[in-house]
């Protein structure tokens, strides 16, 4: 009997250290997305603490998604609930690491606008795989690009009458474009948690990862990250 409960813990100690000895590579939507370079910085520091280097790829939003779920890569680095209804090999880790806040952005200052329904009279813009835009402005008058630049040129042009972005993500592009007559329009029109996945082969880490992340709610860390790395955005 003890030789066979020490086989199992020489055993589980083996798979323990292959499996927290490898490296892992996660999707990062972009070019230039904020808020995933924050949640990269968190994600650096849970796996760490398994003794796991982790590193991203920075791709187009969707195609992103397409190559997490494929198995290509190990998963994303963050996004909003309920995503693996659509791409079933995706499995979340049940810690919030980030939030967005979902903006309505114009050109036109006091715009009443407090629900997606609201929208249906606008053209607007939004980023090819912002899933959150996407869904609620599902069946409406849309223009998708690929990067967030192009979504704030339109608006600027007159191609659509509002946009549909984060808070960060579009102070952020409007003031590298120079851009100071487009508004976010106050409320934001949702706001989100934002949630790590893995490819399902990565299942297993997903306790572990949990038990970290949870520790690192706890200690206040997450939210040092958050507020340091924003703080060092807007004083550049």
């Amino acid at each position: 009997m003890k030789t066979r409960i020490l086989v199992t813990i020489i055993s589980t100690l083996i798979l323990c250290s292959v499996s927290y000895s490898k490296s892992l590579v996660f999707a990062k939507s972009g070019p230039l997305d904020y808020s995933a370079n924050i949640s990269e910085v968190i994600l650096i520091e849970a796996y760490r603490r398994l003794n796991i280097e982790i590193s991203t790829v920075v791709l187009p939003s969707e195609r992103a998604l397409l190559m997490s779920n494929s198995g290509s890569l190990d998963g994303d680095v963050h996004r909003i609930i309920g995503l693996e209804k659509n791409y079933p090999n995706l499995v979340r880790v049940p810690v919030s690491i980030n939030a967005i806040e979902g903006m309505i952005f114009s050109k036109v200052k006091g715009l009443s606008i407090q629900t997606w329904d609201d929208l249906e009279n606008y053209s607007i813009g939004l980023r090819v795989g912002a899933k959150f835009a996407e869904f609620g402005t599902k069946g409406m008058d849309v223009t998708a690009v690929g990067t967030n630049d192009q979504v704030f040129k339109m608006l600027e042009i007159g191609r659509t009458h509002v946009v549909v972005s984060t808070r960060i993500e579009g102070l952020m592009v409007t003031k590298k474009l120079g851009y100071n007559d487009i508004y976010p329009i106050e409320p934001p029109i949702v706001i989100l948690d934002l949630f790590h996945y893995v490819h399902k082969k990565n299942e297993g880490l997903i306790p572990e990862l949990t038990r970290v992340l949870s520790e690192m709610v706890k200690e206040g860390l997450i939210l040092e990250i958050k507020l340091n790395n924003l703080v060092e955005l807007l004083n550049q």
